[in-house]
């Protein structure tokens, strides 16, 4: 019998021979490759990334590669075993046995009776027709079986099913073929007794129900858990997937390590990584030999300066977070005589350090992202780099990309240059000092009010500039009025530096100095785009960042619930979307209505131009044809590859030498850890929340009802920007009075509960329905079921006292040395999706 954690470094050296035999053993099972391509031209088969619910784990959906609505899997073994996230070939199902959309049941009966009758139905139906059916009606709680024409009580011909409009239905598929596992085989979890009390294996609970349940060989458990399981309750380990069988209730799994008690901070960060597959460990030193050898007491080389830009002697700035280590963006602007600008944008430049096929460029091209936890960065790149060789350091001569327009005063460009440069930042300012000047543009600085200033440049100097790039940037942001912003509330919080435990959170303000900087770097970015792909030598291989419009059914699902309580979104734009959103007044209302017209959007990509087959390269959310990232090239492996196309457009250096197809593999791979990343960020902030909500007790706070179901309320913690499901089964109501009419053509659904008192006694009705703001009691809790800490709510009683005590945890300024380092504002508030 083994410790499991002596088992770690055994089983990472044989993982990739493990993976590929599973992947032979896997597609033995399935079609043959030669037929599944065929299909696929045919279309009879789709080629996509398969999505699980992580609330609902045996619903799952694949994109439509043509931009229709998802494909559905209504159950776990015509997943095929294939793992979230994995690249599959799924079979479209005949039309009998596609899924009837809830809201269309009665449509799709009207149409049978109809044509049963030799009839053509109406299609313009009345309101009493449409009663209780609505594209907005969402599954009740109690999960039914799938609803399709394939039923035992009804016969229908070929003809008739093919007359039934296919809006009416959502198409259903299953995966014959696995492409590629993407899926990490990696999972935290919980061990236990197997359930008919097998000795020889112990059950393997994942803390991901999307994650089938592994069969753990005794040897392999820890010593005493045969005679103590109940000992190990609570405790959290590693597992891998060896085994996926075909006929088989449990998969095989092996123990890799234990990660401490479940319930514990330190526990629960460790398994958000090892989920997502983020990889956690220090730069060996075959890659830390790529760096300078003097590094400290590197100097520019002289031939680099005959090849760039000399821009040492100009006032060039950084405006970034108070406690920002790597400084990679840089700002400048000059007032001309003829009352024209000179403004620059300057980005470190990471690709001289990156060379291309290097053990670093390798190591960065595999992590592709700086992950941000609560308490702490996984950086993309070595620290001598991000904090010191690339950083933006104030006096230090640092290379970079410039790129320079010449604008008017209303921020039009007239002549624009893109260059290699040397640059020395004179100052490195916070948003604070940055803000500050905006706030009080006549106030008289002092020399104390700010950090040193170098290169014998000013207070006064720095105020006028900032006050020049303030009032360009409000122009810039005012032609930009087609693009859309969904952004939802983000906490930071207050750490004890020893031992990382929460003390308190604040909501993230963005503020005119963040949508100062926020507004050049989003110019930069679309110009190097415009740049790139106007340049034929280098036209295929250009990295593009692309969002797709809306997901169209979600899209309009969401507006007929705004439309049902009186919000009319006029049109599908970017624009009709953020007109909307202006016209809002009410804060809880704003922030729903952002919430649920966030859900609607798909993620923004990166892709390699000549791979996109409809040529649509158009960012949605930005309302431009062009756009990519040039920005932050520290922590952000895209943007080293826009670099070096950037220099091979000015002839500093050659042209990527991967071909299209490798980039785009590239570019899916940075998408897959951008959304890893994305989630280990936002699970990483739950938690501190739950853990400081459980330090501290149960809390009230307010919140809008999202939606309305006939035993529990969807609510949306609209000032932290949480999301949280409340049953009304352990109320103390008035059983059984309870009514739940469900959405109507031109009504909101609605729950009426009914109170019972008891002194004096009597029954208070209350009626709920979307978009109402109720008072709820917020808890934090260890589910045993989910492995990890969660937050619960309760609805509060009509009459009880309207009280907020969340406004207990949030402090509004927290001292910089305690604030638990964030995700950087990303200047790219479109990058989320």
């Amino acid at each position: 019998m083994s410790n499991p954690r002596q088992l770690n470094y055994h089983q990472n050296n044989n993982r990739g021979n493990s993976r590929n035999n599973r992947n032979t053993n896997y597609r033995q099972q399935q079609q043959q490759p030669s037929q599944v391509l065929q299909d696929i031209i045919t279309k009879k088969t789709i080629r996509g990334i398969l999505r699980i619910n992580a609330k609902q784990y045996t619903d799952a959906f694949i994109s439509d590669p043509d931009g229709g609505t998802d494909f559905y899997i209504d159950n776990v073994r015509e997943r095929n075993r294939a793992l979230n996230l994995d690249e599959v070939a799924a079979e479209i199902k005949p039309k009998r046995e596609w899924k009837i959309l809830p809201e269309c049941s009665y449509l799709v009966e009207r149409y049978i009776r109809a044509l049963r009758n030799g009839q053509m139905p109406d299609d313009n139906l009345n309101e009493d027709n449409q009663q209780q059916q609505n594209l907005s009606l969402k599954r009740d709680n109690k999960r039914e079986t799938i609803n399709t024409l394939n039923r035992d009580n009804i016969t229908l011909t070929d003809d008739i099913i093919n007359k039934i409009p296919n809006e009416y239905f959502q198409r259903t598929v299953k995966v014959v073929y696995l492409f590629r596992r993407r899926h990490s085989m990696k999972t935290a979890g919980l061990l236990r007794k197997m359930p008919d009390n097998n000795p020889n294996f112990a059950l393997f609970s994942p803390m991901d129900s999307r994650i089938p349940r592994l069969m753990i060989p005794m040897n392999n458990c820890p010593l005493d858990f045969k005679d103590r399981p109940n000992d190990y309750e609570k405790s959290l380990f590693v597992a891998k997937i060896v085994e996926i069988p075909p006929d088989k209730k449990f998969a095989r799994g092996e123990l890799m390590e234990s990660l401490g008690d479940a319930d514990t901070l330190e526990a629960q960060s460790k398994a958000i990584l090892m989920e997502n597959d983020i990889r956690d460990e220090e730069f060996n030193d075959e890659i830390i030999k790529c760096l300078p050898l003097e590094q400290d007491n590197w100097n520019i080389p002289d031939e680099e300066f005959s090849k760039r830009l000399d821009l040492r002697n100009k006032c060039i700035f950084t405006i970034d977070p108070a406690t920002a280590r790597d400084l990679d963006d840089a700002l400048s602007c000059e007032r001309l005589e003829n009352g024209h600008y000179r403004i620059g944008v300057h980005i470190a430049d990471v690709s001289y350090f990156v060379q291309e096929q290097t053990p670093l460029d390798n190591e960065a091209a595999q992590r592709t992202t700086s992950v941000y936890l609560v308490e702490r960065v996984i950086p993309m790149l070595p620290r001598l780099l991000c904090d010191r060789l690339c950083s933006l350091n104030p006096n230090e001569d640092r290379l970079t990309y410039s790129v320079i327009w010449i604008m008017d005063e209303k921020g039009n460009i007239l002549e624009e240059q893109f260059a290699r440069s040397v640059i020395r930042s004179c100052v490195k300012l916070s948003y604070e000092h940055a803000q500050d000047i905006i706030d009080h543009p006549n106030k008289e600085f002092k020399t104390e009010d700010f950090p040193t200033i170098t290169n014998n440049y000013s207070v006064n100097d720095i105020k006028e500039i900032v006050l020049y790039l303030y009032e360009i940037s409000k122009i810039l942001r005012s032609k930009r009025s087609g693009a859309l912003t969904l952004n939802q509330p983000k906490l930071q919080y207050q750490i004890k530096p020893d031992s990382k435990m929460p003390l308190s959170f604040s909501i993230y303000q963005q503020k005119e100095s963040h949508r100062l900087v926020e507004e050049y770097m989003l110019l930069a970015n679309m110009q190097v785009a415009r740049k790139l792909f106007s340049t034929e030598s280098i036209h295929d291989k250009v990295i593009l960042r692309r969002h797709p419009p809306p997901n169209s059914t979600a899209l309009q699902n969401a507006i007929k619930i705004l439309k049902s309580v009186g919000i009319d979104i006029e049109g599908n734009s970017s624009d009709d979307i953020a007109k909307a959103i202006r016209n809002i007044e009410n804060e809880s209302t704003k922030k729903l209505l952002i919430h649920l017209l966030a859900k609607s959007m798909q993620l923004a990509v990166y892709c390699c131009a000549s791979c996109v087959p409809d040529n649509n390269y158009s960012h949605f959310a930005l309302n431009v044809d062009f756009y990519t990232h040039f920005t932050s090239p520290i922590r952000r492996y895209p943007d080293i590859l826009v670099h070096r196309l950037l220099g091979a457009v000015l002839n500093y250096n050659d042209n990527l030498y991967q071909a299209p197809r490798a980039l785009e593999q590239i570019a899916q791979l940075c998408n897959e850890k951008k959304l890893s990343a994305k989630t280990c960020s936002e699970r990483s902030a739950e938690l501190y929340l739950a853990v400081l909500i459980r330090e501290y007790g149960t809390i009230s706070d307010e919140a809008v009802i999202v939606g309305v179901k006939d035993e529990s309320l969807d609510i949306y913690l609209f000032r932290i920007g949480v999301p949280l499901r409340v049953g009304i089964n352990n109320l103390p109501l008035d059983h059984p009075r309870t009514d739940y009419k469900k959405m109507s053509n031109n009504q909101t659904a609605e729950l009426t509960i009914y109170w019972k008192e008891n002194d004096p006694p009597q029954t208070i009705k209350q009626i709920l329905k979307p978009f109402d703001v109720i008072n709820v009691d917020i808890m934090s809790e260890f589910d045993l079921n989910m492995k990890k800490l969660k937050l619960t709510a309760q609805l509060r009683h009509p009459n009880a006292e309207k009280i907020t005590t969340l406004v207990n945890l949030c402090t509004s300024t927290l001292p910089d040395n305690m604030i638990a380092i964030q995700q950087r504002q990303d200047f790219d508030p479109y990058s989320e999706y």
